[in-house]
């Protein structure tokens, strides 16, 4: 299918109402404020077409999910994994350190309240539900993670990609989230959003 401009922003529209709900929930886990820095919509993509796969890659934290049609990915730098963790399991203690291990089951259950949060806009805009899996967690360079998830995501056609860049200033941290969509569901999309 050629998604035209129309589409695409019809399409952003959801997403973006869904970070905001994401933003929200990131919110209430650090209690920090989050807000969306950047978004970028790619009708056809490719791993290789992610800037950050060709720039040297430090140490991620991430977790995947997916449905039929979709794929749900949440990344998070060491440093911002840490402070996260911190924030969702320490409750403030200054004293509490988490371990490798700790962190990525951390970030894993972090990133599916995340993603559920933007599933959840989908299947209400839809009026279908969006069952997930359950939040496949990763850890390594944020390209292998990323080629991982592209390797593991069986599209019907081509894929739909957008990239959402949220931070949360005060605590110096940030999440990306990456949202793949194939053909089928990006066609399904656009006739509910159209109607």
């Amino acid at each position: 299918m050629l998604i035209n401009a129309e589409n695409q922003k019809l399409i952003l529209r959801i997403i973006e109402q869904g970070v905001d709900q994401c933003a929200t929930k990131l919110a209430a886990m650090s209690r920090a404020d989050w807000d969306m820095r950047t978004t970028s919509l790619k009708a056809y993509a490719k791993p290789d077409d992610f800037a950050e796969l060709k720039a040297p890659s430090q140490y991620f934290y991430g977790a995947s999910c997916q449905s039929p049609g979709a794929m749900f990915l949440a990344l998070f730098t060491s440093r911002s994994a840490a402070i996260i963790t911190h924030a969702f399991l320490g409750k403030g203690r200054p004293d509490f350190k988490a371990s490798p291990s700790m962190q990525e089951l951390a970030v894993a259950e972090i990133s599916n309240i995340v993603i559920n949060a933007v599933a959840s806009v989908l299947a209400d805009r839809c009026g279908t539900p969006v069952v997930l899996s359950a939040p496949k967690p990763s850890r390594g360079a944020r390209a292998d993670i990323i080629q991982q998830a592209f390797g593991e995501f069986k599209p019907a056609g081509n894929i739909f990609s957008a990239y959402i860049h949220l931070a949360a200033p005060t605590l110096t941290t940030d999440c990306t989230l990456l949202l793949m969509l194939d053909d089928v569901t990006v066609n399904y999309l656009i006739n509910v959003l159209a109607e």
